[in-house]
């Protein structure tokens, strides 16, 4: 007896781990979920020809990317995703390989890769730079300080490193030949340049009112340095640029008072064009510049060409000089016309070595105009006008030319203000990369409206007040009938696509008649899968279909108005008549240079400001607020009498040493507030994490039932907020965490936990009555990382609740926290919960793993209340689990299988009109939206459940029927007789 009571608990235990496997079947990955892979905005992107697969392009980007694109379909031959503490600051490619220089902490380290694979050659970590040259007189953020050369003829990869140090690296496999340090610290170099066995560093030393150039030389065998110094005066490192290299002798060109001058490195010769000379007579366009002359360096590696550009009274222009190489004059190759528009230009130079450049502008505001040019013998070799919308994009900021491998067209990749790519072959868009959306700073759900009733889209009653008073009710019935009538039309591709559903099972197939009306279309479908995730980055909002493969609905660039978004919130869901609206919150400097917060509400469905006609003192649309706001909460209360709601401002995120909340007192302009109480931590107390439940979550039970029968109820309280804090002041360093309440800001549970690792983040997560955090611990028995979880109840004992009937922040009872502390198998990036309608299903916590996938957990796993010692029989009526303290490393766990996502910053999650299924959204650098149905998909029917097959048996059963029907009658019949 008492083994068959072991052998059943044993297989009770079985059948409940089931329930807490996430895994996927191979043929749903990419059928419920997608994955976007971005790179960021490129800092550094150029053309890299292969022999035998053609051409690519390889950038490095300023979230520390580097990537091979596709030029054919824009898609990601390979990604390198660094560090987030570890810069790029140089990329350059070579034959087959490419070669990068980034910082981490104070060491530089040079990469080798291989151009068309991605894999890494070789690594070497050079330490100890700028230590001989501790105080730079010279600084500026503009100017590289980092420069690669290849030495071809030694095979050599020469790298400038902070201004000050030179390196030659052996090219095949990194190891150091030598090392040259600069001891002058009023000298910062900017540029190498190499030719005939020996590297120039080329930079500026500080005198007493302005710079001088100094040109260093180093043999390239042994690295002996030779010093040279120009008699020059610079004002700025943007006037000097350095040209030439490898194949012919380099020269340097700056702008001096009213001269252009060159020199040819090696020498001291100095040739000089005044300025005057080149307004109105050598360069016609420059007659009416009116600004400072601007030197581009067209990055054409070893030749001599260059652009100038200035500003005019009526816009800009341009000329393209180049310098002579055999008697180092300046030459003027071509004059741009003047134009009103900013334009970017960009250069190549095709089979035959001919110089071919580019200048793209914004025509009109949907019109990108690029015109092809080949500067010798001045003819124009192209002009095209490509599709651009200036209002999602903003302004182009660069451009990269290159010539088709047929030399018969020409290809532009195009980077816009937005941080966005665009590549362009001739009069064409071929694909764009909207690379914006890897520096989302936040994200929301937003529900479609229903569709339900064609009155939803076209309003068949839309009547003005005048008409509503005059009008019939006959001619408002007719009206009625006429546009039922209109539907009709639509009535054959309904039943068509009403039964191809009903036999196929699948109700997220949209009716036919939907694809003739794309643009009203953005409706809700039947299992509430179809939404909208709305995404503010730094400059623009962008709004995506999360049914259509993240397919992009709208977009729009604040960027000329605005500095950087910081929030955005759903204000309104949608409902008949009134559409869905968002508030994006953002900072701007105004005319005195004061940041400003400013604020805008937009339709959800366009994207366009949202101006109500029915209220003439509607809110604004744009509205400027001047207080500096770092985080907004929106808090779930609202007073009943003024109907004002409280917020909580923090000083500082993330570093802030105190909390505040603030009444508003009026709902026009200017908005007056006071400040209802504030909350100091101790001294050496900074906050770490802050986390607050969902402001629509549903609780579908009030109370836990116990194994008794007995009920713990829980502790709803929906102002409570969780607040990590970590004291630098204590050794070791330790974490408290907070349990505040932000009507009246008490503490209603404090927690310590004894030397913590600083230098890991802290995760904190809350819902329904469950706070969860993640954090780094030193002590000795438990060394690694550590999650705890919290569950409040009203008290204790079972059965037992708070005396007042209704809730309020102000009564004097405090709750009881259950917790409990697990060892975790890896470090987190960001923790989400599931939501579902009703909040029946089982909750699952979603932890944003440092190994760039995601990790799903049972609450049943992470509950406190797992007994520590033998499971009791009103335990098992519970259905509790015996305590492990650690959480197994279940790969089966791994909602992302197989897929990096890469640099995770939050996990959001919304609920889907199936109560068993969460809507869940990833992002960071990357996106990734997925279903995740913690209890399984209890109200859905399998997918190998046939309603055909079951159709077909009904119909054979009925068949059956009829045709036994009549022997059985006659079979009764003739039994009678005999």
């Amino acid at each position: 007896m008492v083994r068959l009571r072991v052998f059943a608990f044993v297989v009770s235990l079985l059948v409940w781990h089931v329930e807490f496997v996430s895994s996927l079947y191979a043929n749903q990955a990419g059928v419920i979920d997608w994955h976007h892979q971005y790179i960021g905005t490129p800092k550094t992107s150029f053309f890299h020809k292969f022999v035998s697969r053609g051409a690519y392009v390889l950038v490095a980007s300023d979230r520390n990317v580097l990537a091979s694109i596709n030029v054919r379909s824009g898609n990601l031959d390979w990604r390198q995703v660094f560090d987030e503490n570890e810069n790029i600051l140089a990329f350059k490619g070579y034959e087959s390989v490419a070669i990068s220089v980034s910082k981490r902490d104070h060491d530089y380290i040079v990469r080798s890769w291989e151009s068309h694979s991605g894999f890494m050659l070789w690594e070497n970590r050079i330490k100890d730079v700028g230590v001989m040259n501790s105080n730079p007189s010279i600084e500026d953020d503009d100017a590289p300080g980092v420069e690669v050369v290849f030495a071809a003829d030694n095979l050599g990869v020469l790298a400038l490193l902070e201004g000050t140090t030179v390196v030659n690296l052996n090219f095949t496999d990194g190891n150091q030949i030598w090392r040259s340090d600069i001891t002058d610290s009023s000298t910062v170099l900017y540029k190498l340049v190499e030719f005939e066995q020996k590297v120039y560093g080329v930079g500026l030393k500080k005198s007493i009112r302005s710079y001088t150039i100094e040109v260093n030389t180093y043999n390239i065998s042994n690295g002996i340095l030779k010093t040279q110094s120009l008699s020059s005066k610079i004002d700025h490192i943007k006037d000097m640029i350095v040209l030439g290299g490898t194949t012919q002798n380099g020269f340097i060109i700056w702008k001096e008072e009213n001269n252009m001058r060159v020199n040819r490195l090696d020498t001291t010769v100095i040739e000089q064009a005044p300025l005057e000379a080149l307004y109105g007579t050598v360069i016609p366009s420059f007659a009416n510049a009116n600004g400072k002359l601007e030197l581009h360096d067209l990055n054409l590696e070893s030749r001599t060409e260059f652009l100038v550009q200035v500003p005019t009274n009526e816009g800009n222009t341009a000329a393209v000089f180049k310098v002579d190489p055999v008697s180092g004059r300046l030459l003027v190759l071509y004059d741009f016309e003047e134009k009103p528009e900013n334009s970017v230009y960009s250069a190549t130079f095709d089979k035959s070595e001919r110089l071919i450049i580019s200048r793209s502008r914004i025509t009109a505001e949907d019109v990108a105009k690029v015109d092809i040019i080949a500067p010798e013998p001045r003819l124009v070799l192209g002009s095209y006008e490509m599709n651009y919308s200036l209002n999602s994009y903003g302004d182009l900021k660069k451009s990269v030319l290159d010539v088709d491998s047929k030399a018969t067209g020409y290809r532009m990749l195009v980077i816009s203000a937005d941080g966005s790519m665009h590549f362009w072959k001739d009069h064409e868009v071929v694909w764009k990369s909207e690379e914006s959306l890897a520096h989302t700073i936040e994200a929301e759900f937003l529900d479609l409206p229903e569709r339900k009733l064609w009155t939803q889209e076209v309003d068949e009653l839309a009547e003005q007040p005048e008409e509503a008073e005059t009008i019939s009710p006959l001619a408002r019935y007719i009206r009625r009938v006429r546009t039922h009538i209109e539907q009709l039309k639509d009535l054959p591709a309904y039943l068509i696509a009403y039964a191809q559903r009903f036999i196929t099972g699948d109700y997220e197939v949209e009716p036919i008649q939907l694809a003739r009306k794309s643009k009203i279309s953005l409706h809700r479908d039947t299992f509430g899968f179809r939404k909208l995730l709305i995404f503010v980055t730094r400059t623009k909002l962008i709004a995506l279909d999360t049914n259509n493969k993240g397919q992009i609905v709208w977009s729009r660039y604040f960027g000329n108005d605005i500095f950087e978004f910081n929030k955005i919130f759903v204000v309104r869901s949608s409902t008949v008549k009134y559409p869905p609206l968002v508030v994006a919150i953002g900072t701007q400097k105004d005319l005195k240079e004061r940041i400003v917060t400013r604020l805008f509400r937009l339709n959800a469905l366009t994207g366009e400001n949202f101006i109500p006609t029915e209220n003439k003192e509607h809110f604004p649309s744009e509205l400027s607020i001047p207080i500096i706001i770092k985080r907004i909460l929106k808090l779930p209360i609202e007073e009943p009498d003024e109907r004002t709601h409280i917020i909580a401002l923090i000083d500082e995120e993330l570093k802030a040493r105190s909390l505040k909340g603030y009444h508003v007192e009026n709902n026009v302009q200017p908005f007056d507030v006071t400040e209802v109480w504030s909350f100091g931590f101790p001294e050496g107390e900074s906050i770490a994490a802050i986390g607050h439940r969902p402001q629509h979550e549903k609780v579908a039970s009030l109370g836990r039932v116990l194994g008794d029968r007995s009920v713990l109820y829980k502790y709803l309280n929906p102002h409570l907020i969780a607040v990590a804090t970590l004291s630098t002041s204590t050794n070791p360093t330790s974490l408290n965490v907070y349990l505040i309440d932000t009507v009246k800001g008490s503490i209603l549970h404090h927690a310590i936990h004894e030397n913590v690792g600083s230098s890991q983040p802290v995760r904190i997560a809350q819902i329904e009555n469950l706070v969860v955090y993640h954090f780094w611990s030193e002590n000795f028995n438990e060394k690694g990382y550590v999650v705890v979880v919290y569950e409040l109840y009203e008290s204790e004992t079972p059965d037992q609740r708070f005396e007042s009937p209704v809730f309020t922040s102000f009564a004097h009872e405090r709750p009881y926290v259950s917790a409990q502390a697990y060892m975790f198998p890896y470090g987190v990036n960001a923790i989400g919960i599931t939501t579902t309608k009703h909040g029946i299903a089982t909750r699952e916590f979603l932890f944003a793993l440092d190994t760039n996938q995601v990790f799903g957990i049972s609450k049943r796993i992470l509950d406190p209340r797992r007994p520590q010692r033998a499971l009791t029989s009103e335990d098992k009526e519970e259905m509790l689990i015996p305590y492990d303290p650690a959480i197994p490393d279940n790969k089966k766990w791994v909602l992302s299988y197989h897929l990096s996502i890469a640099g995770i910053k939050n996990i959001i999650t919304s609920p889907a009109l199936l109560e068993s299924t969460s809507l869940v959204l990833v992002y960071g650098l990357d996106l990734w939206f997925t279903r995740e149905a913690p209890s399984k998909t209890f109200d859905v029917l399998s997918e190998d459940f046939s309603k055909g097959t079951l159709l077909i048996t009904i119909f054979g059963l009925i068949l059956g029927i009829l045709i036994t029907k009549p022997m059985v009658r006659k079979k009764k019949v003739n039994s009678r007789w005999y």
